[in-house]
């Protein structure tokens, strides 16, 4: 496991967390809002970039919210 990734516990649903995406093949276009550049993961905050782990599955932030990467970790 990488040491940049952080372990984190299951999202709460009492707690505040950003919106998750699935990581995908296909090219798109996704319109993001302006605003925050974090994001949030059990009330936790996290700057843009910022990858996290989760029960062996890989978060990262992008442009607040958590692109679900398909990689293990």
């Amino acid at each position: 496991m990488s040491e940049d990734i952080k372990q984190v516990e299951a999202m709460g649903p009492e707690k505040k967390n950003s919106e998750v995406l699935e990581s995908t093949k296909k090219v798109s276009t996704v319109m993001m809002g302006e605003g925050s550049t974090s994001c949030f993961w059990n009330d936790e905050e996290f700057q843009d970039g910022t990858r996290v782990c989760d029960n062996g599955v890989a978060y990262e932030c992008q442009m607040g919210r958590w692109l679900k990467l398909k990689i293990e970790c």
